[in-house]
């Protein structure tokens, strides 16, 4: 079932699927998240297919997991929720607190948007075998990761060899 979050400067209604979407994961571990979004709605213009934008809340709308790593960390590998692709996490960091979040909004009908995934931090490639910005993943993910216990992950599938 979709929630109506808002409706954008150029007359687009923006939903979310709180059940299917990765947005709806984020939410919630993030409670300030969702408020945050729905004030940012208002002030966007969604005119493509799909839009990847990362937008300062000017207060503080949680934790971000992302942290850059370097030789010598834990690494160790898994799949989220909902999530085809592994994620790269780091055992021995904490998450950094941000006013930042990242939102990718996805057209599904004449003025109408979902929001496929809303994080707190900024705009990054996707993981490998990703399509956004692919050429930059596999570099940045070499030298990013979540922070291990942040993200809810699918029992079974750690791994500490690299998948990608």
């Amino acid at each position: 079932m979709k929630t109506l979050l808002g409706i954008t400067m150029d007359g687009n209604t923006v939903s979310v699927d709180l059940n299917t979407s990765h947005a709806g994961t984020h939410f919630e571990h993030n409670p300030k998240l969702s408020d945050a979004v729905k004030k940012v709605i208002p002030t966007l213009t969604l005119n493509k297919d799909i839009v990847r934008i990362d937008a300062d809340a000017g207060t503080q709308v949680g934790f971000t997991d992302l942290v850059e790593t370097e030789e010598g960390d834990k690494i160790i590998y898994a799949l989220r929720p909902r999530r085809t692709r592994y994620s790269r996490f780091v055992k021995n960091k904490k998450p950094a607190p941000s006013n930042w979040m990242t939102l990718d909004f996805r057209k599904v009908g004449e003025k109408e948007y979902d929001l496929y995934t809303a994080f707190v931090g900024k705009l990054t490639p996707s993981f490998p075998g990703g399509d956004y910005l692919p050429e930059q993943s596999k570099e940045f993910w070499s030298n990013h990761a979540l922070v291990w216990g942040g993200q809810e992950i699918v029992p079974g599938t750690e791994t500490s060899t690299c998948p990608w």
